[in-house]
């Protein structure tokens, strides 16, 4: 076959590939604009008016940075986003931590491993607003099951977990690494059974001990697995506003009233939607430095 022949037939079937490539990228990006950029966009644009529901649109005047040098003079929206911090530095490592230690747990041969996984699983499918329910009873300070199970071990003055101030962030958190850890089990056991055995075997030989093949084998290797559950917890992290509000609500007061729920409380409590959207786009702006920064120090401990 001549040459400029064949080199037709390849143009003609990378150009059919491209469109077959193009047929299957086009609805997703199609959901990306109207979904997700327009959004996006309109909260940009009306964080420089003053729109709310008691206004007519014909009456919105540009306000400029108004909204924005409100938020820093606004001691709850400020507040809103330390608390969003507190809460992200003790749900991601904890998350983490729990999802990768049931991982290596359940990848070891066990009698009903199968069984054993699909519990773990149950968690992550159930209804948050049951789970809700459920935590809100087990935890209630003067009648639930922890409680009553601690003052049988001798505490006298157990914690006030959701009722209390200091408390509501944590007890929190601890329920959403509860309900979330399976996915991360789900995705680093993925990882786990993709690490070579023969590395295992030649660490034996060497007389490695099961801490240092876990340290020099395991987290190196699963490394670029553990960036992407932290950089995605950690998004997932500062937009958790359904279980706040299913469990505390902001309270007691604004002590647990995190980003996600005080953006929430200002557009459809206060009609302060041009408030709301700037304090979203603050939101994004932080997520989008931390997502950065985290992308720039995966360098130095991620392995691929």
């Amino acid at each position: 076959m001549p040459k400029l022949k064949i080199k037709r037939n390849i143009g003609s079937l990378e150009k059919q590939e491209a469109r077959a490539a193009l047929v299957f990228v086009l609805p997703f990006f199609i959901g990306f604009l109207i979904f997700q950029f327009a959004p996006l966009f309109y909260a940009f644009f009306i964080s420089f008016v003053d729109l709310n529901n008691f206004k007519p649109l014909n009456a919105v005047q540009w306000v400029g940075l108004a909204n924005y040098i409100a938020i820093w003079n606004d001691p709850i929206a400020i507040s809103s986003y330390l608390k969003s911090f507190y809460y992200t530095l003790l749900y991601v490592p904890c998350l983490t931590v729990v999802g990768f230690i049931a991982a290596v747990l359940l990848n070891k041969h066990f009698y009903l491993k199968s069984f054993s996984r699909s519990l773990f699983l149950m968690p992550y499918v159930a209804n948050i607003v049951a789970i809700s329910m459920v935590f809100s009873l087990l935890f209630d300070p003067f009648g639930g099951v922890v409680n009553a199970l601690l003052k049988g071990l001798g505490i006298v003055n157990p914690p006030l977990w959701f009722a209390s101030s200091q408390m509501a962030i944590p007890t929190t958190a601890m329920v959403a690494v509860w309900l979330n850890f399976p996915f991360q089990m789900i995705v680093y056991l993925a990882a786990l059974q993709g690490v070579s055995k023969d590395l295992y075997e030649a660490a034996d030989m060497d007389g490695a001990s099961k801490l240092t093949k876990l340290v020099r084998i395991t987290l190196p290797i699963v490394s670029p697995t553990s960036f992407f559950l932290i950089i995605t917890a950690t998004i997932g992290s500062f937009q958790n506003f359904t279980i706040f509000n299913a469990l505390t609500k902001g309270g007691p007061g604004t002590a647990s009233r995190v980003s996600s729920l005080n953006i929430y409380e200002e557009a459809f409590s206060f009609n302060h939607y041009s408030y709301a959207a700037a304090q979203a786009i603050v939101l994004f702006l932080i997520i989008m430095v931390i997502s950065v920064v985290q992308w720039g120090g995966q360098k130095k401990w991620v392995h691929y």
